[in-house]
């Protein structure tokens, strides 16, 4: 009958065993799916916001100039789409373009048309010539202020800058802001209602340089001309709707497909030809240590660990033990009695002695000196009999 028992339970035991690896498969599946889905779902939250973003405090975001103009009773309307800014472009409003180099030409001559004011914020050459027939770059500003030297009553109002990039004239433009040969702001007329204006943002507005010389006063000048402002972070998606193409557009279709198939094969070879280990198996090792050196051991970590008034309590217990032993004590006494005991059976002060195990060590060459008065102890009652008194 026991036999019998004992057979079944050995047969549900491999069961058990596999049943616990199918089961740890099933939760290393579903923690992958919880976690990539996690990733998808807040990859923004990860990623840094864009240089310019009205909403970021980063050193190269635009928050701080958001936030004058919104004191100021602007509203501020951010938007990431063509389609978005055309929009929001109904009664007077400034349009600010972070990023045009993004955007074709045509479509940053019809915002500049739509637009009571037109703000670019830099950009390439395309981008340049779209907005200011004949401008491109002209050279780039030092670390100087430099005055306005324009009749431009933003510039005057607003005095000295420290420019970015400076920009060629173009036909029928203001510049401002000499650098060599060429303007770090330039502005020109659209028709008798709407003005355009080029200005190299990341060393103007950015939060990190908004504070310096007169670069709040000019932000504010350009962009708080009107009651709406609409803030526009051109986005990859504008200009592939226009033929460019994105990244996606250059890989064959069969790439990705043949990428999620070769992934699967992987970890289904993994699962099926990788080396399972069975449970684990408790097993008494004829290895006794001894309490001492168990102490001696601690007290080394304590020591690496600059910890030295630890490490000599560690000794000190260690040692306790031993002299206690040999002295015929309780290992339960105290310090004074252990002291008055070693003092008796060595001839020495109980005082010196107890200072030894009361003193406190506060650097590496303290901890040394009790180390070594504890071993001296040691030593001395090994060379004596303690219940006579005498060396043997």
């Amino acid at each position: 009958m026991s036999l019998v028992h004992t057979a079944d339970r050995a047969d549900q035991a491999p069961r058990a065993s596999r049943a616990k690896r199918a089961w740890s498969w099933v939760g290393i599946i579903a923690l992958i799916v919880v976690v990539g889905g996690a990733f998808a779902v807040f990859d923004r939250e990860w990623e840094a916001p864009e240089p310019l973003a009205a909403d970021s405090p980063r050193y190269d975001g635009a928050l701080a100039v958001t936030t004058l103009l919104r004191e100021r009773g602007v509203d501020v309307v951010e938007v990431d789409r063509l389609a978005a800014a055309r929009d929001e472009l109904t009664g007077d409003a400034t349009l600010v373009v972070t990023d045009p180099a993004v955007l074709d030409a045509d479509d940053l001559r019809d915002l500049a048309t739509d637009a009571s004011d037109l703000v670019v914020l830099g950009g390439d050459a395309v981008a340049l010539e779209a907005v200011i027939e004949g401008t491109g770059f002209a050279a780039y500003g030092g670390s100087d202020p430099v005055s306005p030297a324009c009749d431009l009553p933003v510039a005057v109002n607003a005095g000295a800058i420290i420019p970015g990039t400076a920009y060629d004239l173009g036909s029928d433009a203001t510049g401002c802001y000499p650098v060599d040969d060429g303007y770090a702001l330039l502005t020109a007329d659209i028709d008798p209602d709407s003005t355009v204006t080029v200005l190299d943002g990341a060393a103007v507005l950015v939060n990190e340089h908004l504070a310096s010389e007169g670069h709040a006063a000019l932000a504010l000048g350009l962009l708080g001309g009107h009651d709406r402002l609409i803030w526009y972070m051109p986005s990859y998606d504008d200009a592939s709707a226009d033929g460019i193409p994105a990244l996606g557009d250059f890989v064959p279709t069969w790439v990705t497909p043949v990428l999620v198939l070769a992934t699967l094969v992987g970890i289904a070879a993994a699962v099926w030809r990788g080396r399972r280990f069975g449970p684990l198996v408790a097993e008494t090792l004829p290895v006794t240590v001894r309490a001492s050196e168990t102490l001696d051991g601690r007290a080394r970590l304590y020591r690496a660990a600059d910890d030295p008034a630890h490490a000599l309590a560690a000794l000190r217990r260690g040692a306790a033990a031993r002299l206690a032993r040999r002295l015929g004590l309780s290992s339960d006494g105290s310090a004074e009695e252990l002291a008055h005991a070693i003092a008796a059976a060595l001839g020495r002060d109980p005082r010196a002695v107890l200072q030894t195990w009361t003193a406190q060590p506060h650097n590496e060459a303290e901890f040394a000196e009790l180390a070594e008065h504890l071993r001296d102890l040691e030593h001395a009652l090994e060379r004596i009999d303690p219940w006579e008194g005498r060396a043997r």
